[in-house]
């Protein structure tokens, strides 16, 4: 069983699957549009947290007898939970529109490079670079992570 390789995105650029990729700091009108997009779908994303507030929601709703905002609640979350089965993660996505090989067209937004791109680095390469990556470029959302966990904890005692 082989392990993954960690990247240390300092280096500007790494290989995987024989293929050289590069990162780069700037984008196109394109791809900033893009981006512009998947940082609302990184950052509202329904994550653990989301799906706790939720839960908690849906029992206070239950228990001053408001069944019909429950159900709707119950629904949204199994919604999201379910686009969440359907999607590539818009994380790996923000990483993708930095990170591109020689012969990429960087002025475009292509999905199919993308995905193409993504599945490569699932190949070999440990996640928590690119999640820590795509947190860095989503502004403000590393700060209210921080805050809300340290909220779930603080409940939890």
């Amino acid at each position: 069983m082989s392990s993954l390789r960690t990247l240390d995105f300092k280096e500007k650029h790494f290989t995987c699957d024989g293929r050289t990729f590069y990162i780069q700091e700037s984008l196109s009108f394109n791809r900033y549009r893009e981006l512009q997009r998947l940082s609302i779908e990184f950052g509202f994303s329904n994550t653990f947290i989301d799906i706790y507030k939720a839960v908690q929601k849906i029992r206070e709703a239950l228990n001053n007898v408001k069944f019909v905002e429950a159900a709707v609640l119950t629904e949204n979350i199994l919604i999201g939970v379910g686009n969440l089965a359907e999607k590539e993660d818009p994380a790996l996505r923000l990483c993708a529109l930095f990170i591109n090989e020689d012969n990429e067209d960087v002025t475009v937004f292509d999905d199919k490079v993308m995905r193409n791109k993504i599945e490569c680095w699932e190949k070999e390469l440990d996640v928590n670079p690119f999640f820590n990556l795509a947190a860095s470029l989503v502004h403000g959302w590393m700060p209210a992570y921080k805050i809300t966990t340290q909220n779930i904890s603080s409940e939890k005692s």
